[in-house]
């Protein structure tokens, strides 16, 4: 699922900024095998470059897609990219943003519920 020039978004509602760091956390075995986020096995998602995974917590939920992606890497070109796929105005209001950059996910699952934290796929779009 890793693509060059693509970006795949992710939306959700948690109560707590930590609980996003909990669902992000990848880690590695003595013997360096990497042991995929919480988010990532949710999602199927055998691997992704963490370095190049933009997240963010609001204290407060919105529906508006330009206020929640505002501030993102490349926000001139993903703004108006997902506008198109997915509407300016999101039918519901969320406090969380996760963006995969250079990934396309093409996976089956677009929502799920980890702890009481739900989140769902709305799409992946080209940035470059």
């Amino acid at each position: 699922m890793q693509k060059e020039g693509f970006v795949s978004f992710w939306v959700g509602n948690i109560n707590l900024s930590e609980e996003l760091d909990n669902l992000l956390e990848i880690s590695y075995t003595e013997d360096v095998y990497f042991i995929p986020s919480i988010f990532a096995r949710s999602f199927g998602i055998d691997r992704y470059d963490d370095a190049v995974r933009e997240a963010d917590f609001y204290d407060e939920a919105d529906n508006l897609l330009s206020r929640l992606l505002k501030g993102f890497s490349y926000d001139d070109e993903i703004i108006p990219e997902f506008s198109s796929l997915c509407g300016e105005q999101l039918p519901s209001e969320y406090n969380v943003v996760i963006l995969l950059y250079n990934f396309k996910y093409e996976g089956i699952k677009k929502k799920t519920t980890i702890n009481k934290s739900d989140l769902e796929f709305l799409g992946a779009v080209e940035y470059l």
